[in-house]
């Protein structure tokens, strides 16, 4: 797998940590998840600020944009030919590359990054 590709799967994982933390902080929720959150939150951050710097910038803008427009999951996964993002079947050139986990791939209907499980 493309080592670009498997930094934006962290990346797009982190961001959702991020967001669930924040969203159980508007609940209110996070006494009775049993962890400082905020100590939490800032661990992930600093993690974060770390896996950016391994980007490049061409491809960290891209994902700054798709995150911009949908909030979490910037990287999807593809199952059985579907985009897990949009839940849409992708064309099936894309289904039949031998190598797509090697290059970055994007959902033609939604512009996610794509992955495929191997």
């Amino acid at each position: 797998m493309n080592n670009q590709l498997q930094l934006l799967i962290q990346l797009s994982d982190l961001d959702t940590q991020l967001e669930e933390l924040k969203n159980e902080r508007i609940r209110g929720k996070e006494e009775s998840l049993g962890f400082k959150v905020q100590a939490k939150e800032a661990e992930i951050k600093k993690f974060r600020d770390t896996l950016r710097k391994k980007i490049g910038s061409d491809l960290l803008n891209q994902y700054d944009r798709i995150i911009k427009r949908y909030k979490i999951r910037a990287v999807a996964q593809v199952n059985d030919g579907v985009c897990y993002g949009c839940f849409m079947a992708l064309p099936t050139s894309y289904v039949s590359e031998a190598d797509r986990n090697n290059k970055i791939i994007t959902c033609p209907n939604c512009g996610r990054i794509l992955f495929w499980i191997e």
